[in-house]
């Protein structure tokens, strides 16, 4: 992906750019790590926010319910109500195109280990390939 040093790129150029799209959504903080849990959940059904938040406790419930409401409108995630229980339960699923993004963050996860260096040690503890925290 070689960039074209013959123009000029104007702000909605750039804006319009689809790695821009991609990191408008996805480039909040923790946004990533919402989709990462929902990615690797072993329930069929979603998850529950409760789980999420447990998943990854140290950000705030504002925060995960921002993060949730901002990948359900951008369709990433859907949130499904389940009435017949009293309380309704809610859980949050991934849409097709939240789960298009899982082999984006296998490309991720790869470059992070090829070039994080020192940095991915903490991660991947004995330096396999998957992470012993997210397991993912």
């Amino acid at each position: 992906m070689a960039m074209r040093s013959d123009t000029i790129r104007t702000r909605a150029s750039a804006e319009n750019c689809p790695i821009f799209l991609v990191t408008r959504i996805l480039g909040k903080r923790w946004a990533i790590l919402v989709l990462q849990e929902l990615l690797a959940s072993q329930n069929p059904a979603g998850a529950q926010f409760g789980e999420l938040h447990r998943a990854i406790s140290w950000v705030s419930p504002k925060v995960l319910t921002q993060r949730l409401r901002e990948l359900e409108k951008e369709g990433i995630v859907t949130r499904v109500v389940d009435a017949s229980i009293i309380p309704a339960r809610v859980h949050y699923e991934l849409t097709q195109k939240g789960l298009d993004f899982g082999p984006i963050l296998d490309h991720m996860q790869k470059w992070g280990i090829k070039h994080g260096g020192e940095k991915t040690l903490g991660c991947l503890g004995d330096g396999t390939s998957s992470c012993s925290e997210c397991k993912y």
